[in-house]
């Protein structure tokens, strides 16, 4: 898991760089290697922080205290968990209004900090559901592959059909769709212009498919051909 460090105080840094460091010793057994990036300002983190389960941020000589940063990462969709570093008996005003902030103590002790650390690696092995980028034409949308139930392309566009009952467009043709997911064996061609997702099959009949929410899906003739 990649932890990220932001503290504008660089004595502060060092430190939780070597708490962080005897953590990985103490739990690469559980957590795989821990690999840890340390930063002195927001812009620098800002350069790549989708790859982080974990954010420190210990702001001391910013008003905000860190504020901003954690607005930007979630702006940005950051998937990490973001925790702010507390000085001692210092309220933290503003962490109800964002959800899911953590905070931890400062001098931060090793049994809270190892706890922070499991926790996140535990979220952010829930979290890696495969998802599908599908770029429409103003919009870009990420889609765990499990909440869809087929794709049809119409007028060189496809149309992604979600199992929440939305419909997404993407850009391109249907076989630029099913490169995006043929590593995946749950879908296949039901015909030349629509790739089904067999989770969502509930049955199939010489002349249709019945998909779960009562959708139903016409048989190609050259069905049998067409799958992969």
């Amino acid at each position: 898991m990649y932890i990220a460090v932001v503290a504008d105080n660089i004595a502060d840094r060092k430190q939780l760089e070597r708490l962080l460091g005897r953590a990985n010793d103490a739990l690469c057994a559980q957590t795989g290697t821990l690999y840890i990036d340390a930063y002195g300002d927001a812009d620098s983190l800002m350069r790549a922080p989708m790859k982080y389960g974990l954010f420190f941020i210990d702001i001391t000589l910013n008003e905000d205290h860190g504020k901003s940063i954690v607005e930007r990462l979630k702006t940005l969709g950051a998937p990490g968990k973001i925790a702010i570093c507390q000085p001692e008996d210092t309220p933290f005003s503003y962490s109800d209004a964002i959800n899911g902030l953590l905070s931890i103590q400062k001098p931060i002790a090793v049994a809270p900090l190892h706890k922070m650390i499991l926790d996140a690696y535990k979220a952010q092995l829930q979290a890696s559901v495969p998802t599908i980028e599908i770029r429409g034409e103003t919009e870009t949308h990420y889609v765990p592959l499990e909440k869809i139930l087929y794709a049809q392309s119409r007028s060189h566009l496809v149309y992604v059909y979600l199992e929440d009952g939305n419909m997404l467009s993407m850009l391109g043709e249907i076989d630029d769709f099913y490169r995006w997911v043929n590593n995946y064996p749950e879908f296949f061609f039901a015909k030349k212009d629509t790739v089904l997702n067999q989770n969502h099959v509930l049955s199939k009949t010489k002349k249709e498919y019945q998909l779960t929410g009562g959708i139903k899906i016409s048989v190609s003739r050259f069905g049998d051909f067409l799958k992969f």
